[in-house]
């Protein structure tokens, strides 16, 4: 047996009491009569009452009470299977983790700030599978499609420039990943959500983008960072104290390049959120953007569930009460 709202059963402790108050009232009743005229008075006045109906007039209310008492805390027994379809599309977040995504135009960090968004994403997901690849110079499949958002949540906790075994920033390698490790799977859609700066060191972004267009993959694509001024990349020092990364003894400063993302988007049919260094909301740009697509049957499961039983109870109390509205405490005077 199952109790939706177990709570509800602490007021049968209010029953004992009530049985004590019709008690005392019953006892009371019959004192202001005997002070009002003596006991031989009393016996032509006031009808003859029934022996034990009060008692089983007030049982009756007692039960039927209980009985209600029961209902409201919703019981459920007698099991029974039912068949629960998920039905949601597939989607992978390609999450740039290259040394440029540690730039401070964006606080904390461009690469802090995407795993935040990410965790909000994950806020509307229902039903959906989704995935994660963290790329820079090679694109490595973090969390394959799963629907379990803890584990997901977990594991992007743990994401930083060191989960991809190699430095640079390669998105059509990425891009091409993805698309490896989803299959096709018709009547559902596949999405890619590209997280990153656009800086690219001749992966061929815009040949992956049209080979995932060809496939039906439509990308949206998420630019972090300042695209005109930029910002210097923190590297860690042995001495600890921190400087910024240097290219031939220049300071290296991080572009966020548009063009691209727009170019990615547009081809496969998706579209460009320039987030640039200015708060978003992932969440809302999938309730703009992706909460139309179509939804696919991902998996078939049966559930093992309780049927409902407070209408039993419910009709049992009312019995009850009626009970005791009907069974009379006096017995009915003759006429002569």
């Amino acid at each position: 047996m199952y109790w939706e709202y177990p709570n509800v059963l602490f007021l049968l402790w209010l029953l004992p009491g009530m049985g004590y108050l019709l008690y005392q009232a019953a006892r009371r009743r019959r004192a202001a009569a005997e002070r009002f005229a003596d006991a031989t008075m009393l016996e032509r006045l006031l009808p003859r009452p029934l022996p034990g109906r009060a008692a089983l007039k007030a049982g009756a209310l007692l039960l039927g009470c209980a009985c209600l008492i029961v209902a409201g805390a919703r019981p459920r027994f007698g099991v029974y299977f039912e068949k629960v379809s998920r039905r949601g599309v597939d989607l992978y977040v390609l999450l740039d983790v290259s040394r440029s995504m540690l730039a401070g135009d964006v606080a904390p960090n461009r690469l802090e700030r995407a795993k935040a968004d990410i965790r909000d994403l994950l806020t509307r997901l229902t039903g959906d599978r989704v995935g994660l690849i963290a790329f820079a110079g090679k694109p490595v499949v973090v969390v394959p499609l799963t629907t379990d958002q803890g584990f997901y949540r977990m594991a992007l906790d743990t994401v930083d420039p060191t989960s991809a075994p190699r430095g640079g920033s390669l998105i059509g390698d990425a891009i091409r990943k993805a698309m490896e490790a989803l299959e096709p799977q018709p009547g559902r859609e596949q999405v890619l959500v590209l997280i990153t700066d656009g800086e690219d060191q001749d992966s061929f972004p815009q040949e992956a983008a049209k080979q995932a267009a060809e496939r039906g993959l439509r990308i949206f694509t998420v630019g972090l960072g300042d695209p005109g001024e930029g910002a210097r990349i923190p590297v860690a020092g042995k001495s600890g104290s921190p400087h910024f990364l240097t290219y031939q003894d220049q300071e290296v400063w991080s572009k966020m390049d548009e063009k691209l993302l727009k170019e990615i988007a547009l081809t496969t049919g998706g579209a460009y959120i320039p987030a640039q260094t200015r708060a978003y909301d992932l969440g809302a740009i999938y309730d703009e953007h992706l909460s139309g697509l179509a939804r696919g049957e991902i998996s078939e499961e049966k559930r093992k569930r309780f049927r409902e039983q407070f209408q039993l109870f419910v009709g049992l109390g009312l019995c009850f009460l009626v009970v005791e509205f009907l069974i009379p405490t006096h017995a009915r005077e003759r006429q002569a």
